[in-house]
């Protein structure tokens, strides 16, 4: 059950680094929608980006101390979150304060590598403490 749940988690990691992909491409292409500039984004993913840390660090503790793959996996898609949460802040603001609407997918690659390889991680029963 618990390597089950471990790739379970670790393909949902695959499959939000393929949707990162698609979607920031689409929009880097100009197929899809431009990022609009929104406070009420802006604050929403502030609190996401102050929150998912903290939880995302603390599943990984009692993953540690209960030797879970399965928690791991989903610590790292909490981790994601996080990530996710900077780079789309990041791209808000630069969108907000410089026009850039561009800055948004293209941060969103940065955090491909990392969902991938937690990803691959979970899927592959890697990484146990």
């Amino acid at each position: 059950m618990e390597r089950r749940a471990a790739r379970g988690a670790g393909a949902m990691l695959l499959m939000l680094a393929v949707y990162i992909v698609i979607d920031a491409g689409r929009r880097l292409l100009g197929v899809g929608a431009e990022a609009q500039v929104s406070r009420l984004g802006m604050a929403v993913t502030t609190g996401a980006l102050v929150v998912m840390p903290v939880l995302g660090c603390a599943k990984l503790r009692t993953a540690g101390a209960l030797g879970s793959r399965a928690l791991r996996a989903d610590a790292y898609e909490t981790l994601a979150c996080a990530w996710l949460s900077a780079t789309t802040l990041g791209g808000l603001i630069l969108n907000a304060a410089l026009g850039w609407s561009w800055a948004d997918p293209v941060a969103a690659f940065a955090i491909v590598p990392l969902v991938v390889r937690e990803g691959l991680e979970g899927w592959r029963g890697k990484g146990e403490e």
